[in-house]
């Protein structure tokens, strides 16, 4: 099992792995055609979505108390 420093670690990176990503798509919004706004927002979300499923997952598994999102109402992982 992954020790608890280390997933605290790797979340962190994650996170701000998204940030950055978030960051991008708003730094290219309005400023490239709808054309290629759209393919970067989808890379993102792709790109967001396996940061999720790959990483932050096996993470909140293994720490559920890590998971600060598993209280809001409505949004299930």
């Amino acid at each position: 099992m992954i020790e608890k420093q280390i997933a605290i670690e790797i979340q962190g990176h994650a996170l701000a792995a998204i940030r950055q990503l978030s960051e991008a798509l708003s730094a290219c919004e309005n400023r490239c055609s709808p054309e290629e706004y759209q393919q970067i927002k989808r890379g993102v979300g792709l790109s967001m979505g396996s940061i999720e499923t790959e990483l932050l997952s096996v993470i909140y598994f293994a720490f559920p108390e890590l998971d600060d999102l598993k209280d809001v109402p409505n949004l299930s992982r």
